[in-house]
């Protein structure tokens, strides 16, 4: 077997409709579709890997997910005023001197946010 792609990834949401707000309406990802049964869920589009959201009372989160973006600062800063919690402001996390992670000489910077329920959202930009 070989992998092609990350497909899919899920995440639980303490409040689906909350949630859903966030993604769609702070996070500005697509809702590709939502259901209400058998169980309450949403999926969203993060630039071809599905987001699925499925509510649940077991929140335990473990996982975080890392999305990329530009102008991080002026991202980090507009979520904050907009109430969402900004765990980590940005900051460098990797000098990327020889290119193992893309592009040789870039820096790898990032800020760390929580949704609605708590799961953790790495914002990362590559300057």
């Amino acid at each position: 077997m070989k992998v092609e792609k990350l497909f899919q990834v899920s995440l639980p949401a303490r409040n689906i409709s909350e949630s859903v707000t966030f993604y769609q309406d702070i996070l500005r990802c697509r809702l590709i579709a939502a259901f209400d049964k058998p169980v309450s869920m949403a999926f969203f589009d993060l630039g071809g890997t599905r987001l699925m959201l499925e509510e649940s009372s077991d929140t335990v989160t473990s996982s975080v997910i890392y999305v990329k973006t530009s102008d991080l600062e002026k991202q980090a800063s507009e979520l904050a005023t907009r109430g969402v919690k900004v765990r980590q402001q940005p900051h460098l996390i990797h000098h990327d001197a020889d290119g193992t992670f893309g592009t040789a000489g870039e820096s790898e910077y990032m800020a760390f946010i929580e949704d609605p329920t708590g799961n953790v959202i790495g914002l990362v930009e590559r300057r």
